[in-house]
């Protein structure tokens, strides 16, 4: 087609939209428009006028493209760990039905040879997370003697470790860093997300470890909440914050593997129903926002007699997104969106500034919450 079809449609700026929006107000002030949202004030409309900043690749993943598409993400799906051989059927037919990894949530030190059977860890991510003090040494410890005893390189397993005391390892699963949760506070929250993984590179480079290999290892979990295009922002901008402090460290190719987490589904809800709706959109904001593995968390309370049936339909839903909704087609569908690029760049310059702010009065570990008062201004 020689001619574009947007040839008869003639541009306007912000000043025409502005006051075609005063004449539609009919008087009423256009201020009555302004939004807030997780901490952010915003406009009623957004154009290219708003980009004046300079393009930030902030979905930029180190995957195998060749092997893994465009555009990749792990579905992973949690499995409590009460009897190992129970826990090992259920991670099987989780990676049967779709599943691309596995979170053991651990209370003690597992036999891996019951809980692994079968599993390929080559071919998969397994991630374990565990609360009790005192267990991550013997944990990794026996990982590290039956892939041994299997032959398997640490090099070539994937996923995370999460829990007190959890070491850096240099090659084979990550470590998790710092969590955020879905609070309201956005600037704040992501400000201290990226201090406390300031804090644990500190601790363990202080423990002989090279802050290459603890930027190179770092996962950050981020808990989702139901505010669809804040979410997006939010991880967008925290993939930003983190290359700016890797930047700072001297290694500014560093990329974190960043984890979100839709539910546990434990509110009161008119129709609990609506819990699976909640998934869908926190998925698809956090697959959109450019997470490298999703944690969907089965709907247990909505169908309490029916386990396979709550795992199941919680993992389909990342399976959905991929293969129906073909977002694993394009690495950053946001890209351009006047609205998105500029709460992204809203949330990262103010978490940042927050950030300085924290650091400067001796980091998270040092820092009063409950006397703190962050300075969001740009």
């Amino acid at each position: 087609m020689e001619n574009s079809l947007f040839e008869d449609f003639s541009k306007h700026s912000a000043q025409d939209w502005m006051a075609q929006l005063e004449k539609d107000l009919k008087g009423q002030p256009t201020d009555s428009l302004l939004w807030k949202t997780g901490g952010v004030k915003g406009k009623p409309f957004y154009t290219a006028e708003d980009l004046d900043f300079e393009r930030f690749d902030y979905t930029h993943f180190s995957q195998n493209t060749a092997l893994l598409g465009d555009r990749f993400w792990v579905n992973y799906q949690p499995v409590e760990v009460v009897h190992e051989s129970e826990a090992n059927k259920e991670a099987l037919n989780a990676l049967a039905g779709g599943a691309s990894g596995i979170l053991f949530e651990l209370s003690e030190t597992p036999d891996y040879q019951v809980l692994l059977k079968d599993i390929e860890l080559k071919y998969c991510h397994v991630a374990f997370h565990f609360e009790r003090q005192n267990l991550a040494q013997t944990l990794v410890e026996k990982y590290r003697e039956y892939l041994k005893a299997k032959n398997i390189p640490l090099d070539e397993t994937n996923g995370f470790i999460h829990g007190p005391g959890a070491p850096l390892l240099s090659t084979g699963p990550k470590l998790l860093m710092a969590m955020m949760n879905s609070e309201s506070d956005t600037p704040l929250n992501l400000a201290l997300t990226i201090g406390r993984l300031i804090d644990r590179v500190d601790t363990l480079t202080e423990q002989g470890h090279g802050v290459e290999d603890c930027l190179r290892q770092a996962v950050l979990q981020i808990r989702l909440s139901n505010d669809f295009f804040l979410e997006i922002a939010k991880l967008r901008a925290l993939r930003r914050l983190f290359s700016t402090v890797a930047t700072g460290y001297g290694h500014e190719s560093a990329n974190p593997t960043l984890v979100a987490e839709a539910g546990p589904w434990t509110g009161e809800e008119a129709d609990p129903h609506s819990f699976l709706l909640h998934a869908t959109t926190q998925a698809m904001s956090a697959v959109i926002g450019g997470v490298d593995a999703l944690l969907v968390r089965p709907f247990y309370n909505v169908f309490p007699s029916k386990k396979s049936l709550a795992q199941r339909i919680a993992r389909n839903i990342s399976t959905i997104l991929s293969e129906e909704s073909y977002l694993n087609k394009m690495v950053d569908p946001a890209a351009g969106s006047y609205y998105i690029e500029h709460l992204t760049e809203e949330l990262f310059h103010q978490s940042f500034n927050i950030l300085q702010q924290i650091e400067q009065e001796g980091g998270v570990s040092n820092l009063d919450l409950t006397s703190f008062q962050p300075k969001t201004s740009r």
